[in-house]
């Protein structure tokens, strides 16, 4: 014979736990948001291809956003390239299910997102090191 012992959940307490599922989701959503703004800040622009190219990726199978600098005008500094990176991670932020995500993972898949991130042959300083500095701000 088994035992068992049931319980009745009260709808104040129903209440309760949805409120904290939504201070949950705004937290998660406002983190989220941070780090893309310091991803943002902390990105060299030269084409716009880097900044641009930056993605939440729930599932690291898949590729993010991948855009090359060939071919592409000089835009040193333009904010314009700016505020589309910006735009781009808020809109995937968006597009998640903020209180279904248990992994989400910032990339870069432009195609010389390393020769930014670390440097290259002929490259006159060192990278920027972009992913180290959000790590190292946001854990």
């Amino acid at each position: 014979m088994s035992k068992q012992t049931t319980l009745k959940v009260r709808p104040s307490l129903k209440k309760k736990v949805g409120s904290i599922d939504e201070n949950l989701e705004d937290l998660v959503y406002s983190k989220l948001t941070n780090i893309a703004r310091t991803a943002v800040d902390l990105s060299p622009i030269d084409t716009g291809a880097y900044i641009t190219s930056h993605s939440f990726q729930t599932n690291t199978s898949s590729r993010g956003r991948g855009k090359s600098s060939r071919n592409r005008p000089k835009r040193k500094n333009d904010p314009a390239m700016a505020e589309e990176g910006m735009n781009n991670l808020v809109e995937d932020i968006n597009a998640l299910d903020l209180t279904k995500v248990e992994k989400i993972t910032l990339r870069n898949d432009s195609p010389h997102a390393q020769v930014v991130e670390i440097g290259g042959p002929n490259w006159t300083k060192a990278g920027y090191f972009v992913y180290d500095q959000v790590r190292n701000i946001h854990g």
